[in-house]
């Protein structure tokens, strides 16, 4: 008996080697493609459907890919290089298709906002239809048939994002992807673990979660997630805004765990919420100085950044003429509620101004923080020492405190002063009476002859006459001649 059973099992063997050596499974590849056209509305192309054995009956696609386009033009959307599905033998033979994993090697997604900002996920969608597929049930001729699949792999995978909401658009890759997905069970969370590398070479970003694909009843969602990044830098994923837009530059580390509680795409960035930290190594605003855009936000001292600039040490002129800004490392604890980046306490500095405060920063990269610029007592005595007015601003440890918002985008940063409360602290002290002097001194311009060798207003300013007197006459005289009837 034992010695038949052998036997059985031998012939058994023998008999599926013989029909996977002699089944050819890629006649039915036209078949294949044509089912998958007519699903997808685009253009599909196949190499080869091919049977094989490997701890069970293997069935690999070669070389699949799937057009963007309709005219089959321009990067498709999905391109892989092979697809092995380990199907289970006995279940097959009650129509029931059991496939133990399913592996993808070397595919290659492309992701694309318009012009519109409409985004095309259909590349990742096709990446995920086998997940989505187990515990679906189709037909083949007459016979139902069910598949279930236990678990999936993508194997050195790659994603392609362009925006062409951007300007100039965006590009951005995300290379020597690897993916399991274990759990399948429709209509259930599934265990999903992804590490690529983004913006560098090697592998920096990690994301695990249990996952929820979408499907009539339910819109989906990503439940206990919990992402990593290290070591990417800025520039790699932010839009690049032109060569003189302010941008924020510098390596970033961060952590976030929390949850997507839809996919809905309408709905889908306002349901993200959770913790996490964000950290920036060597971060630098490019083309922006940040002193030297508050203070050219003065527009009641017209002309102040240059009189300071003249008068100030060499040392601290240095710091004016600056292009970028040059900051300390950055550590922050974040939140993320409505889908926006909440920072409660945002403190960030450089070696000669400290900026504290809070604010928001949204995922589609809008900036508002509302901060206090405090600069440095050495630094706020030498500015004082030449502008005297702006003491006003002083704080009793002798540092010039000025309240400020900083907005707009990662890549078109604008620092605006609150002009309002400079203005009260600076000009409503002293208007009066510089007004009143400047009128008096209007009058008595041509009874008071210049000292010898200097022009009425190089004598004016160098007798003591405050900065900002200057600064107002200059004004008041570029009105008046504006306002001035032309002469005949």
């Amino acid at each position: 008996m034992k010695k038949l059973l052998i036997v059985l099992i031998v012939l058994a063997i023998a008999s599926v080697a013989i029909f996977l050596a002699t089944f050819d499974a890629d006649r039915y590849r036209p078949l294949f493609v044509t089912a998958l056209e007519q699903g997808l509305g685009r253009p599909v192309r196949l190499d080869r459907i091919a049977l094989g054995w490997r701890n069970g009956v293997a069935i690999q696609l070669r070389g699949l890919v799937i057009a963007e386009e309709t005219a089959g033009q321009g990067e498709p959307l999905v391109q892989i290089e092979s697809i092995s599905a380990l199907v289970q033998l006995l279940p097959l033979l009650k129509k029931d298709v059991q496939i133990s994993s399913v592996t993808l090697t070397k595919p290659r997604i492309h992701v694309a906002r318009d012009a519109q900002g409409r985004i095309n996920l259909l590349g990742l969608a096709a990446i995920a239809s086998p997940a989505a597929a187990s515990g679906q049930t189709a037909t083949v001729g007459n016979q139902p048939v069910t598949f279930k699949i236990a678990f999936l792999r993508i194997e050195d995978g790659a994603v392609h994002w362009t925006d062409a909401t951007a300007h100039p658009s965006m590009d951005t890759w995300l290379r020597a992807l690897n993916v399991t997905v274990k759990n399948i069970s429709v209509g259930q969370p599934m265990d999903i673990d992804a590490r690529g590398a983004l913006g560098v070479e090697t592998p920096n970003i990690s994301v695990q979660g249990r996952f929820t694909p979408p499907d009539v009843a339910q819109p989906g969602a990503f439940r206990n997630v919990k992402l990593s990044v290290e070591r990417l830098p800025l520039d790699k994923i932010l839009p690049s805004s032109g060569s003189d837009a302010p941008q924020l530059h510098g390596i970033l580390t961060t952590t976030f765990e929390g949850d997507l509680a839809t996919l809905n795409q309408a709905e889908l960035v306002r349901t993200l919420t959770g913790n996490g930290t964000l950290k920036i190594a060597d971060p630098v605003i490019m083309n922006l100085n940040i002193l030297r855009e508050v203070f050219a936000k003065f527009s009641m001292l017209p002309g102040l950044v240059e009189s300071l600039q003249a008068r100030l040490p060499q040392e601290y002129q240095a710091k004016f003429a600056a292009k970028d800004t040059v900051l300390a490392p950055i550590d922050l604890a974040t939140r993320i509620q409505n889908g926006m980046l909440q920072l409660d306490d945002v403190q960030c500095s450089t070696d000669t101004f400290t900026l504290t405060g809070s604010g928001r920063v949204g995922l589609d990269g809008s900036v508002s923080i509302r901060s206090t610029l405090r600069i440095d007592s050495a630094l706020s005595a030498a500015i004082i020492q030449s502008v005297k007015e702006l003491q006003a601003l002083n704080n009793a440890s002798g540092e010039m405190e000025i309240p400020l918002m900083v907005q707009g985008t990662a890549t078109q940063l604008a620092v605006l002063p609150d002009l309002k409360y400079i203005a009260s602290k600076v000009i409503a002290t002293k208007a009066l009476d510089l007004l009143d002097e400047l009128l008096k001194k209007s009058t008595k311009k041509a009874e008071a002859p210049p000292v010898d060798g200097q022009s009425p207003e190089t004598a004016s300013t160098d007798s003591g006459d405050s900065v900002l007197g200057h600064l107002l006459q200059k004004a008041l005289e570029k009105q008046a001649a504006k306002h001035a009837p032309a002469q005949q």
